[in-house]
């Protein structure tokens, strides 16, 4: 196979959704209780905040940058959520304010991007710090139980035998998918992704843009926020650690390249799937539960690999330098 038809092929959805298949067939025949119908709600139902979360990563990757602070966003506004629980505040007010705060999250980030030009590395690096900071404050490292009535619906409730987190996260995918595709504020943001300074000489206003973009990660992770802290009844200083590098694992692993310029909402629904079947597999086979965050690490070295191979970076003058 030459190297055309290798980019070609890992550029592909399809070639993710195959990897993934064929994924679930081989660990269904090492270990048959994988394909229950129990143990498959289970995998839907704990992808659905990572998945929901790697979409709106999508839309920020897609520009060129990255978002490392939405792991610490969920986190925080989870905690302010329960806090305000606790002083009596109802359930549709305190998640209006969680949207509130995603959308300011968002903001934040988008400013320091496209505003004052901070790296997006650096910049929600920044916003990662502090709000786990603010976090670790608030809580003291306790965790914040939640006793609202009808707050659980989220989290825990069933409809027609599906958890309710599943019907959200395909609401999601569903709104990711046409503004990715089908409105004008996808394009720009690919167009961005592809050549900033083309798209800003073609019409498109590169800074709204941005920000759009990182507010979309940002009320993604509200949506992730209220799902996690519902399920859980609670809110502690960990709840969404780590989270982030699932996030940019899940996208990259389905086909959206770290340098932007292109985005696949059913790729980094594949890739998300993907790193879940792994660690749900992990479990069933009881394998130490130290040992997957080297497989979580694994994953994002070979999903770097295949951003690499996509993007021609591997070539043998290169390796010459």
């Amino acid at each position: 196979m030459n190297k055309d038809k290798l980019k070609k092929l890992l550029s592909s959805e399809m070639s993710i959704i195959l990897v993934l298949v064929l994924l679930c067939i081989v660990i269904s025949v090492i270990t048959p209780t994988f394909a229950t119908t129990r143990n498959i709600m289970s995998l839907l139902l704990r992808t659905s905040s990572t998945g929901i979360l790697a979409i709106g990563m999508t839309f920020v990757i897609a520009t060129g940058g990255i978002d490392l602070s939405v792991g610490g966003q969920l986190t925080l506004m989870a905690v302010i959520g329960a806090t305000f629980f606790e002083k009596g505040w109802s359930v549709p007010a305190v998640i209006l304010m969680i949207y509130v705060l995603g959308l300011l999250f968002g903001l934040f980030n988008g400013l320091g991007a496209s505003v004052l030009k901070f790296p997006p590395f650096m910049v929600t690096l920044a916003l990662q710090m502090i709000t786990y900071g603010v976090v670790l404050y608030m809580t003291e490292g306790r965790s914040i139980l939640i006793k609202a009535e009808g707050f659980e619906f989220f989290g825990l409730g069933k409809i027609g035998g599906i958890p309710v987190p599943v019907y959200i996260f395909a609401v999601v995918i569903v709104i990711g998918t046409l503004l990715l595709k089908k409105f004008t504020i996808g394009r720009k943001i690919l167009a961005i992704g592809s050549n900033a300074k083309g798209a800003w000489y073609s019409g498109i206003n590169v800074t709204m843009t941005t920000i759009a973009a990182y507010i979309i990660a940002g009320l993604t992770a509200s949506t992730a926020a209220v799902i996690l802290s519902s399920k859980l009844m609670s809110a502690a200083s960990t709840l969404g650690e780590g989270m982030e590098l699932d996030a940019i694992a899940a996208v990259v692993i389905g086909g959206t390249s770290l340098a932007g310029g292109n985005g696949y909402i059913v790729g980094t629904i594949a890739g998300s799937l993907i790193i879940e079947v792994i660690s749900n597999w992990m479990t069933l086979q009881s394998v130490n539960p130290f040992l997957r965050n080297v497989v979580k690490g694994a994953i994002i070295l070979l999903a770097l690999l295949i951003d690499n191979i996509r993007r021609g970076k591997l070539t043998k003058n290169e390796f010459a330098a």
